[in-house]
């Protein structure tokens, strides 16, 4: 199980996840990346999920989404569409195989800015008791005080074992956007509200009696373009309230392009001269033919397959 917090605002979107993976037969462990950046023709958005944490074969569903929107350049709902296929054929399987005390459903929760408009979308399949059938929903959330208001995107958007915590004592939520609109008026730095958001997690962790929330999390955020921070983005990593000092590489996707699969194959390549320049070494030439050979085996075609 996990908690998924994502906030939008006219600026900025932003997504907190937990790191625990848990097992029927086994500890914890709370190294997962549990969100998928992805940059469209007309968007950028984040993807986070709670459910099924990884498959029997060590599959995490970031690196699944990642493999099934790769190769294609397509508008957002496009590709949300392709995704929100993909998971009703290739989930039930996998969510049968759960322990019954977890549950057998999944939600993917996105946000996003959509041609400079902030919107919330979410993809939801959850079994019947007996796991013979499933319910699916794939759709963009809106709120309204009547129906003849024009739709407004939710601030706030929870999923996951952790969010019924939260939703306990909300005080939380009014300093949090207090702070996001400070961030959005550039009064203080991102760093200041994904801080208070690793406090949150790490509160929920700690708060929680089947340790479902690990200790562990990411705080993801998107600026958005044109707006008064200009676009950009960035991720931390929080180990409790601590800031990580290795953020590592999340899965990303840009019009197609699997950037952490790009990073991966190049780092090899790229280090020594990096590590040369720290030590004020000599540098030499960058194997280039080694690196696009290296490259060229990436796949660059869908893959749906969940193993």
């Amino acid at each position: 199980m996990t908690l998924i917090l994502s906030v939008n605002s006219p600026d900025t979107v932003w997504m907190l996840a937990d790191r625990r993976l848990s097992f029927s037969n086994g500890p914890p462990r709370d190294d997962a990346r549990k969100l998928l950046m992805l940059e469209t023709q007309d968007s950028v958005a984040m993807l986070g999920y709670a459910g099924l944490g990884c498959t029997a074969g060590g599959t995490e569903p970031a690196d699944w989404m990642n493999a099934v929107l790769r190769g294609r350049s397509l508008p957002l709902e496009l590709y949300l569409g392709e995704l929100a296929g993909a998971l009703q054929r290739q989930f039930p399987p996998h969510l049968r195989q759960l322990p019954i005390k977890f549950g057998a459903a999944h939600s993917v929760v996105v946000s996003a800015f959509l041609n400079g408009e902030p919107r919330l979308y979410s993809i939801d399949i959850v079994l019947s008791a007996d796991r013979k059938t499933h319910r699916f929903r794939y759709t963009r959330h809106v709120s309204g005080q009547v129906p003849s208001d024009p739709p407004r995107t939710p601030r706030i958007a929870l999923a996951g074992s952790g969010a019924s915590f939260l939703q306990r004592d909300v005080q939380w939520l009014r300093q949090l956007l207090k702070l996001v609109r400070a961030c959005d008026a550039q009064r203080i730095e991102p760093h200041i509200v994904a801080d208070f958001l690793a406090a949150l997690s790490n509160r929920v962790s700690c708060g929680m009696a089947d340790k479902s929330v690990g200790p562990r999390s990411i705080v993801v955020w998107r600026h958005r373009n044109g707006g008064a921070r200009i676009g950009g983005g960035g991720h931390q990593f929080y180990n409790g309230i601590v800031r990580e000092p290795d953020s590592g590489i999340l899965p990303m996707l840009a019009n197609g392009l699997d950037i952490q699969a790009l990073v991966r194959a190049a780092m090899p390549f790229i280090e020594p001269q990096m590590s040369q320049l720290r030590e004020h070494a000599p540098v030499k030439e960058i194997d280039r033919d080694g690196m696009n050979a290296a490259l060229a085996k990436l796949p660059d075609q869908p893959d749906e397959t969940l193993k």
